[in-house]
């Protein structure tokens, strides 16, 4: 399991952030970049790219945030690891489905991931770029810093109730496209991402594709640094 500090002089009392990536890409950390120096700058960042590691992991240490990279924990492989994920939620734990999890996620893989894992009637929806506004009326999450609209390309979920929508299309919001019409979107009850309550803990989802500044932001914002 790799561990990553900007410091090792950095105190004990630091936010603990674990980085999931048990199948991640190797350009991910180039891609990412701006993100995970951001992170590195405000908290202990571990990471496990394998599922022994990331157990012993979850099994002696809570974090104040998992951020899942890819969408390894759809895979039934990761089964106990999903299950330490879980629990750790319950129990009051932060998870954040972003990086690439949306990118490589199979929309039917997703929907048996939150149906019969979670628990949540969450789908997969629309795919395409577009304008998305924050939703201030949502809770957990400290929205100074947040971008109050910005552009993204995403993997949208459908059936996710009005105050866990922390992005979303509204009224206005046009198909951002080379190719297609502007069209009005179809479903602005679709979320781009998404910041909700499970149990003791919170979910968060992050739709974009292509890791947008305003998306790190809201990891960060997630990670409550």
């Amino acid at each position: 399991m790799a561990s990553q500090q900007s410091s090792a002089e950095e105190p004990f009392s630091q936010p603990r952030i674990f980085l999931l990536s048990l199948e991640t890409e190797p350009w991910f950390d180039d891609m990412y970049k701006g993100l995970i120096d951001s992170l590195l700058s405000k908290a202990k960042v571990q990471r496990a790219t394998k599922p022994d590691p990331a157990l012993r992991y979850l099994s002696g240490t809570t974090p104040d945030a998992i951020f899942a990279t890819d969408p390894a924990l759809l895979n039934p492989k990761y089964a106990t690891v999903l299950e330490k994920v879980i629990s750790y939620v319950r129990s009051g734990g932060t998870i954040i489905f972003g990086g690439l999890f949306s990118s490589f996620a199979k929309p039917d893989h997703l929907n048996r991931f939150f149906t019969f894992s979670w628990s949540l009637p969450w789908k997969s929806g629309s795919y395409h770029r577009t304008t998305v506004h924050v939703n201030t009326n949502c809770q957990g999450i400290r929205l100074e810093g947040l971008q109050p609209s910005y552009s993204q390309k995403a993997l949208h979920l459908k059936n996710v109730p009005p105050e866990s929508r922390l992005y979303a299309a509204n009224e206005d919001s046009r198909i951002e496209s080379n190719v297609f019409y502007p069209d009005p979107i179809s479903d602005i009850t679709e979320a781009a991402i998404v910041f909700a309550p499970y149990e003791s803990g919170r979910i968060g989802y992050i739709g974009d594709v292509n890791g947008e500044d305003g998306s790190h932001a809201v990891i960060v914002a997630m990670c409550k640094l």
